[in-house]
């Protein structure tokens, strides 16, 4: 029998006044940890009235590991995001950033009591082959140790590299190394689950989906996230002058506006 990981599991509750039918499940992408979604962008859901909860992926924050990162796959960290669910009560709305949209989009062929789903900033659907052949051309050296490592570090390993990837362009240094020094390394199987091992079945349910992206995001643009709201029959956002970090950086609010004003309008 397969082992469970002991998963870290936060309640953010709704503040006092009015609240909102439907909990939300944040999960959060590579390299990262819920604390992602911490700094504003959980606060202002709670403030429209939403309980929520953050997930930390197995081997990600305060989540326990059962094997080396490396080996960790896309299908594991589905059976996380499943079992988060389970612990909620009622019918969530599930919100997944990059990789954990991708998950996300598996999970909505295995979860029947989801009320929506919004895919922020997402790995699209057909994988990340574009994004990886884009980094190749531009850092052949670095997506080569990646390779030769069996280990997405490399990928993460300069506050310059990690600024182009996730944060606004004018980041000062101090603060993207200090976020740079917050991310993990990430599975390298499952970084081949993206690439090809292991894509989203063709959607057999329908389930309200949300599409969120970000006008200067180099790791899922704009037309990648054009490309998945046309897949799920979905409305798409996508807000100017935002890196692919939606949720915490200076355009999160505008991101956050548009996904409390969506999940307000669900049954």
């Amino acid at each position: 029998m397969q082992r469970k990981p002991k998963l870290s599991i936060r309640r953010h509750p709704a503040s006092l006044g009015s609240q909102q039918t439907h909990p939300i499940l944040l999960v959060h992408g590579a390299w990262h940890g819920a604390w992602c979604w911490e700094g504003g962008f959980v606060d202002s859901l709670n403030n429209a009235g939403f309980d929520c909860f953050t997930v930390d992926l197995r081997g990600h924050g305060d989540s326990k590991a059962i094997t080396q990162m490396r080996w960790n796959r896309i299908a594991d960290y589905v059976e996380d995001v499943i079992s988060a669910l389970e612990q909620i009560d009622g019918n969530p709305i599930m919100v997944g950033h990059s990789m954990g949209g991708f998950v996300c989009q598996h999970v909505r062929e295995r979860y029947r009591n989801l009320s929506g789903i919004c895919l922020l900033a997402s790995a699209p659907h057909y994988g990340v082959f574009p994004m990886a052949s884009r980094t190749m051309k531009k850092h052949p050296l670095t997506v080569f140790s990646t390779f030769a490592k069996l280990s997405l570090k490399p990928l993460i390993n300069s506050k310059a590299r990690v600024r182009e990837m996730f944060l606004d362009a004018d980041t000062p240094d101090a603060n993207a190394e200090a976020f740079r020094l917050k991310l993990i390394d990430e599975s390298f199987v499952g970084f081949l689950d993206m690439l090809a091992l292991d894509l989203p079945p063709k959607p057999t349910i329908n389930v309200p989906t949300l599409v969120i992206g970000g006008a200067r995001d180099p790791l899922f643009p704009p037309h990648s996230q054009y490309a998945l709201a046309r897949r799920y029959g979905a409305e798409c956002h996508i807000i100017e002058d935002a890196p692919h970090n939606l949720m915490n950086q200076k355009n999160w609010q505008k991101a956050a506006r548009v996904l409390t004003d969506w999940a307000k309008t669900l049954a």
